[in-house]
């Protein structure tokens, strides 16, 4: 694995990347990230595995008991949501072995880096897909790198809020992801869904 002197960014890939993939540095400034306590290369590559697989596993299960309370299965939709929690607690341990988890000023900065670099990343997927002709997602694709651009503008906003000790809520629309800092619009500003589509994060 390969961190970054400028961002903090953990890359897992086994060879050294020319750049890192968020903040654009060249190879000199990622340097080999020793994990503390793993030993042998074969147990590296399993939690990065474990990671990457934990992570999707809680992701698919959000997903499904999405599915099951539109299906009117509210049981079902509490069980894929409680495995979804259970992964994703499987998932942080992992992450924490890696040792891919800072302090929260850091790992405000990296992610912040992590959403420039997601903006950046879709209007060529964007571009693909309207030339294949794949018209609904190159709309999602649209809605989700001006969403990723907004997720910046509120790590940085938090940035501020943690110097300030500000508390601030946040709401987010179930149709785009938009995030909204204080209280929810009346409609959302990437996809226009009414106000009853975003839920308050706690």
């Amino acid at each position: 694995m390969w961190k970054c002197t400028n961002c903090s960014h953990l890359d897992l890939s086994a060879e050294k990347p020319q750049k890192c993939p968020v903040c654009g540095s060249d190879s000199d400034k990622l340097i080999p990230h020793e994990v503390p306590g793993i030993k042998g290369e074969k147990t590296l590559d399993n939690l990065k595995m474990g990671f990457v697989a934990e992570s999707q596993a809680s992701i698919r299960n959000r997903a499904f008991a999405m599915k099951a309370d539109q299906e009117g299965f509210p049981q079902m939709a509490a069980l894929f949501r409680a495995i979804a929690e259970a992964e994703a607690v499987h998932a942080y341990n992992h992450l924490r072995f890696l040792g891919a988890i800072s302090d929260t000023q850091t790992n405000l900065e990296s992610a912040f880096e992590h959403e420039n670099l997601a903006a950046d990343t879709y209007p060529e997927l964007i571009k693909t897909a309207t030339e294949e002709e794949n018209t609904a997602v190159a709309k999602q694709f649209g809605f989700v790198r001006d969403v990723e651009k907004e997720h910046a503008g509120l790590y940085s906003k938090a940035m501020d809020h943690m110097v300030a000790e500000r508390e601030t809520e946040y709401y987010i629309c179930s149709i785009c992801g938009h995030v909204e800092d204080g209280s929810a619009p009346d409609e959302c500003p990437i996809c226009g869904a009414p106000k009853d589509k975003f839920t308050k994060v706690i």
